[in-house]
């Protein structure tokens, strides 16, 4: 798809705010529901926190987990397994649309 003049510089404006904040912060992340109904997460590392995960000899998964946690206060004691019976209530009142990674 390509990006209309000023959908290119909201484009460039929201990269450029990310990187800020990455900076800032260490890490950023923006979510975007996409009219697919998909959504798509970025997550931006500071180069300063990729130095240190390198000096630590930290896994990309070590890092990814740290970059979120940066990111996303709390969110590692907000997160919690979806039960089996929240998922089946969840299909029965969307009546034949999928949930997920049930197809």
């Amino acid at each position: 798809m390509k990006l209309d003049s000023e959908e290119r510089i909201i484009t460039a404006a929201l990269d450029e705010a990310d990187l800020d904040d990455a900076n800032e912060r260490g890490a950023g992340a923006r979510i975007e529901f996409k009219r697919e109904g998909h959504a798509k997460v970025t997550i931006t590392i500071s180069r300063k926190l990729v130095q240190q995960a390198r000096m630590l000899d930290l896994t990309t998964r070590e890092l990814f987990a740290e970059a979120i946690r940066v990111a996303v206060p709390g969110a590692f004691e907000l997160a919690r397994p979806i039960s089996p019976r929240r998922i089946n209530r969840a299909i029965a009142n969307y009546s034949g649309t999928t949930v997920g990674w049930h197809r």
